[in-house]
């Protein structure tokens, strides 16, 4: 067992390197990350609502005091670690209802398509912790740990706003109950509570986030004057999404209530929110499908479930 678990371990670090020097490659200007978006933050000075999108940057700025190291080595490691924690979680999400193996096979094949996400944006501090937080508070409904969820929900909270589709899908993960209205209850604050304090902190600012006008121009190809791949990255989310919806259709029966409230309600809300409120040539902001949807495609690829894990 501890030989297997070193194995694991080892591949999880090497696929957060391999997705490490892509993320870091693959974008125009990657310092931008640490040179300004983050000091902006800190600084109260980021335009809305990234200004609200606090954990990443305090959490690096954090790591390069302590560690002492130069603000692009800090800026890896940060990196790094948020890929390699996102392995974990999802490895700790599919455990839930599969074996090791399988639960190693999802975590690569969300590492596999966490690259689609990384088009036409800087790289912000909050995208990659992103993967790895939500699929953690995932992680902990799919337990059943719901002391575990609130601080995991916090911390979602404090990172971006998506974080607020863990509430519906809290709500969904069981029958309704008193308890389960108790815990909704409980989830709804503490996300509002987080919501309304980021803003008296951080100055609130009103911005304008319709974008439906500009997602509907970026899904027609983009002008001749840009590179024959950048004009496809507003279908980036559509390839990304396919999958998973295939999947709960095709395994519909079998999938658990959390998964199915997931497929029903969770993740459609995500890209109607998404294609009316944020820019879709961004797919960095559909990051959440992949925890959402990944255990859907190993039900639907007929990975039997652990008979040592509750599948509600």
């Amino acid at each position: 067992m501890r030989s297997r678990w070193i194995v694991v371990l080892l591949l999880y670090g090497a696929i957060a390197t391999s997705l490490g020097h892509v993320d870091f490659h693959l974008r125009s200007y990657p310092e931008r990350g640490f040179t300004e978006i983050v000091p902006a933050v800190i600084n109260g000075t980021e335009f809305p609502p990234g200004r609200y999108r606090v954990l990443g940057p305090y959490a690096y700025e954090g790591l390069r005091r302590m560690t002492g190291l130069a603000p692009a080595t800090a800026w890896v490691l940060f990196r790094w670690l948020c890929l390699f924690g996102g392995l974990l979680a999802m490895h700790w999400l599919l455990r839930a209802w599969f074996d090791d193996r399988t639960a190693v096979l999802g975590a690569i094949a969300s590492a596999a398509l966490l690259p689609l996400t990384f088009t036409n944006s800087w790289a912000h501090p909050d995208h990659l912790l992103e993967w790895g937080l939500f699929a953690l508070a995932m992680a902990c409904l799919a337990h059943d740990r719901f002391t575990l969820f609130v601080p995991a929900l916090a911390l979602c909270a404090l990172n971006r706003e998506t974080s607020v589709f863990l509430v519906p899908l809290a709500l969904g993960a069981r029958p309704i109950s008193r308890r389960l209205l108790i815990e909704g209850g409980i989830a709804t604050a503490i996300w509002a509570t987080i919501y309304v304090l980021l803003r008296v902190w951080k100055g609130a600012a009103w911005y304008d986030p319709w974008n439906v006008s500009m997602n509907l121009t970026n899904l027609g190809l983009l002008g001749e004057n840009y590179d024959f791949y950048y004009r496809r990255y507003a279908w980036f989310f559509v390839v990304l999404a396919l999958p998973g919806f295939a999947a709960a259709a095709s395994a519909w029966a079998r999938l658990p209530r959390l998964l199915r409230t997931a497929a029903a309600i969770v993740a459609p809300m995500l890209l109607a929110v998404g294609f009316l409120f944020s820019s879709v040539i961004e797919s960095r902001i559909f990051t959440p499908l992949l925890p959402l949807m990944i255990p859907m495609i190993a039900f639907a690829l007929g990975a039997e479930a652990d008979r040592s894990t509750k599948v509600a």
